[in-house]
């Protein structure tokens, strides 16, 4: 994902800034970029093609020795069979909801928790911040995947959730310091001075006017969370300690591997999900540059020079 700038975006002010005739200008978001779009469908259409082909391709196909092992593709096995003498189109379909969904659950947790925290650490400031701060601090001294790879060890046989909650629980510190450069900046605009001088609630204001200003900001963050949720979750997952029960891109991936499936030129059996992994990350990549260049306005204004 390429650096987020955290100059705080051009703020929408709120109703009560609109009254007052101080709403700065807003330039119009470009959410319909050709980069963006490209991302969207690179990242979505897997997704969206292995579900419609759950109607035609049987989920038993994935179980093992239902067919030969170790065919080579054919017209009967478009992608061929694995060691266990399963389908691995059939395996790759079934697969990729399941890793869509770690990846979501994980970036939507991580990025949830660390809105929340930032935004409430950057306006109230005082005890609440250095609380935030504190742990923010200690998390993210910890290597992470090694912390990650102890908890999988200890508590064993992970659940595709639990494994998203767990990659979250390392991840929302980095949105939360993110969001609160953000916030301390944006809660002196003049807009949030009106709504404290006319007796909103604290948590009217984080909510009405704080939140809407951050949405493109946190979009960029929650992009990133998910790559990053993806790529720990399968790390994990090719070292052995990821979920077993529940069919993954990783989960695959892993097989092949520890099969030897490389050293013995069973190249359908491991190429498949690898490419469409590697499809994943280049539509983040892509979504992630289009949703940086919408919140950044430097970035915007190079894109317009260049």
């Amino acid at each position: 994902m390429a650096e987020t700038d955290l100059t705080p975006v051009a703020s929408p002010a709120g109703t009560l800034a609109e009254a007052a005739g101080i709403a700065r200008p807003r330039e119009p978001r470009r959410w319909r970029s050709p980069q963006l779009v490209l991302g969207l469908l690179l990242f979505l259409s897997p997704l969206i093609l292995s579900l419609l082909a759950r109607l035609l391709v049987g989920q038993e196909d994935t179980e093992i020795f239902a067919f030969d092992p170790k065919t080579k593709p054919s017209a009967d096995h478009l992608l061929g069979t694995d060691g266990s003498g399963r389908d691995v189109l059939a395996v790759m379909i079934y697969s990729t909801a399941p890793t869509f969904q770690m990846a979501i659950v994980a970036g939507l947790a991580g990025t949830v928790v660390g809105t929340a925290a930032g935004i409430v650490s950057g306006y109230f400031r005082g005890p609440a911040d250095t609380a935030v701060r504190g742990i923010s601090d200690v998390m993210l001294g910890i290597p992470a995947f090694a912390m990650l790879i102890l908890v999988a060890a200890v508590m064993g046989d992970l659940s595709l959730i639990g494994l998203a909650l767990v990659i979250a629980l390392f991840s929302w510190p980095l949105v939360a310091r993110a969001v609160r450069s953000q916030v301390l900046t944006l809660r002196e605009q003049p807009f949030v001075t009106i709504s404290r001088l006319s007796n909103r609630s604290a948590a009217s204001i984080m909510t009405f006017e704080l939140l809407p200003n951050l949405v493109t900001f946190v979009t960029a963050m929650f992009v990133g969370a998910i790559s990053g949720a993806l790529a720990i979750a399968i790390g994990l997952q090719l070292i052995g300690l990821g979920p077993i029960d529940t069919q993954t891109l990783g989960l695959a991936l892993q097989n092949a591997l520890s099969a030897g499936a490389l050293s013995q030129g069973l190249w359908w059996w491991w190429l498949p999900p690898a490419a469409l992994l590697i499809l994943f990350f280049l539509g983040l990549f892509l979504v992630s540059l289009a949703v940086d260049e919408i919140a950044n306005p430097r970035l915007r204004k190079a894109g317009r020079n260049g």
